[in-house]
């Protein structure tokens, strides 16, 4: 093997290296988020318990009677009167949007039902350099305009659920169609529209984009005011919630 292979192959494996102890870090720092959020979810549960005199938790119900609609390339969810107004642009392959996802998920349907929180939701195909962040937004597409809003809400759940780590989105192409089907099943509209790509939605995403002057996410405007996203994720979910609590404009 000459210097100049030798070279190469220790580069490419201190590279493999790098991106093992990544894969670890973030798998870490999720677990830790899903692990405070399972604690605290036990400790809201066990207060409604207590407090309801029969142990009927109001959650899962809250959070299926949200009113959702379809905006132009946007998932809506709750009362446009609710006090507090929060919009996210989101990429489906973004380890950060999946960060304020699982942070918010909860929190935000179940204000939204109570009236307490406006949302919407703006997936945006930023990530161009991998294919999985467009195809994964077409799918969203095709279940908010040909099946229902509320599809459309778990679907994009799921994703964040299955999110693939970046330079490994494209062994997972090949199961966006799967987890559509876990949704809308066999629906045969969704199912033909997911085979092409939708022009007119990622137009009017991308003009949503430069609208607003998107170039990162995830990006939050809350009431109108862009949060900074330069503290991290944590920081925007407690301005979020704040908001919501004290019920401020």
């Amino acid at each position: 093997m000459s210097k100049q292979s030798r070279e190469q192959s220790r580069t490419e494996r201190a590279a493999a290296v790098r991106a093992a102890q990544a894969r670890k870090e973030r798998n870490r720092r999720f677990a830790l988020v899903a692990g405070v959020l399972v604690l605290l979810g036990a400790i809201v549960a066990g207060g409604v318990w207590y407090s309801g005199g029969g142990g009927k938790s109001t959650t899962t119900s809250d959070t299926k009677s949200v009113t959702l609609a379809a905006g132009d390339a946007s998932l809506d969810m709750g009362d446009a009167s609710a006090p507090v107004k929060v919009v996210i642009y989101e990429d489906f392959l973004c380890p950060y949007c999946r960060e304020l996802e699982t942070s918010t998920r909860d929190f935000l349907q179940q204000n939204a039902a109570k009236g307490k929180v406006y949302v919407e939701y703006h997936p945006i195909n930023l990530l161009r350099q991998y294919d999985y962040s467009a195809k994964a937004m077409n799918a969203w597409a095709a279940v908010l305009t040909h099946a229902s809003p509320g599809d459309a809400l778990e679907l994009h759940n799921l994703f964040y659920d299955k999110q693939p780590y970046e330079e490994q989105s494209n062994e997972s192409l090949g199961s966006i169609e799967g987890w559509v089907k876990d949704v809308v099943g066999d629906d045969s509209a969704v199912m033909e529209a997911i085979k092409t790509q939708d022009t007119s939605f990622f137009a009017a995403a991308q003009q949503a984009m430069t609208n607003d002057h998107i170039n990162s996410t995830p990006t939050v405007f809350l009431d109108g005011k862009e949060l900074p996203n330069t503290s991290g994720v944590p920081q925007m979910v407690t301005a979020i919630e704040n908001a919501v609590q004290q019920g401020t404009k």
